[in-house]
């Protein structure tokens, strides 16, 4: 389904009920969006596994951002943090949600920071995956390196230094297979509509510019981290400081071992804590 929201339309679809039956009546469950990973990617790969998990405990929204997936392709100068948010919040106020829950995957977890911190009380709590309040590079490189060896290490590197398609082309093939470590279903990679100018561009010109430590400390809802103990994107030393920069009596911080990037394609059993997390607070 697609919805116009501000100056775009954006691609949103739903899995779950948000009204099920209980005791002698109906009761209401939580509502989750689930905000996607990329830049340059879509919603797709949270059908993976995390929807559908979700889904037995909440109403499940999946939503591509402009620029991404099957969302309006916008311009690139609209393919930033501030546009993505705003996006986000006039897409809750399109569909009445008052006071859902964020899940944030990787480039999704920024946008619920930053919306969380700059629009109070819209939110019931966010759920951080693969989460960092900034980019330091130097973190996946050495990650990569422990993983996949000096190649994909320098690989990575390359990359970080120098975002060009061409070396984002080889990233692709070197780094991609060591995000998981279980592999990446090839069936999910197919599925998503994937934006690569996008992804370049948010590394060649956005990337070293976030910086989200202060806005975390803004944050005023429980909010649940979890990383990845083998995640060479989103390390586990972002998702730490990330976890120090919010308050500290509403953030709960998770590491999940034997886990890559997105935590849940490796570990399934480990969104048995989500689940509860999504029930006490939604």
């Amino acid at each position: 389904m697609r919805i116009a929201v501000r100056d775009t339309e954006l691609f949103f679809d739903v899995e779950g009920a948000r009204v099920v039956p209980g005791g002698d009546g109906w009761r209401e469950r939580p509502t989750v969006v689930m905000l996607h990973p990329g830049p340059g990617a879509d919603h797709s790969v949270c059908k993976h596994v995390v929807g559908p998990g979700l889904a037995r405990v909440a109403q499940v929204i999946y939503v591509d951002n402009r620029g991404e997936g099957r969302s309006d392709p916008s311009r690139p100068s609209h393919w930033n943090l501030e546009t993505w948010v705003d996006d986000t919040v006039a897409l809750l106020d399109a569909l009445e949600l008052e006071r859902p829950v964020l899940y944030g995957w990787s480039m999704g977890s920024l946008i619920a920071v930053q919306l969380a911190a700059t629009h109070p009380g819209r939110v019931a709590g966010l759920v951080l995956v693969s989460a960092a309040a900034r980019y330091v590079h130097a973190r996946s490189v050495a990650v990569f390196d422990r993983l996949g060896g000096p190649e994909a290490g320098e690989v990575a590197a390359r990359y970080f230094g120098d975002p060009t398609e061409a070396n984002f082309s080889e990233y692709l093939r070197v780094c991609l297979p060591l995000y998981t470590r279980l592999g990446i279903d090839p069936d999910v990679i197919a599925r998503m509509q994937f934006n690569q100018s996008n992804a370049v561009l948010w590394d060649r010109e956005h990337a070293g510019n976030v910086d989200l430590r202060e806005a975390a400390g803004r944050v005023g809802c429980p909010v649940l981290v979890v990383a990845g103990a083998d995640d060479p994107s989103f390390t586990v030393a972002g998702a730490e400081e990330l976890a120090r920069a919010l308050p500290q009596e509403l953030v709960q911080f998770v590491v999940v071992d034997d886990a890559g990037y997105g935590v849940f394609r490796d570990r399934p059993d480990a969104l048995d804590g989500v689940c509860r997390f999504v029930e006490r607070i939604g």
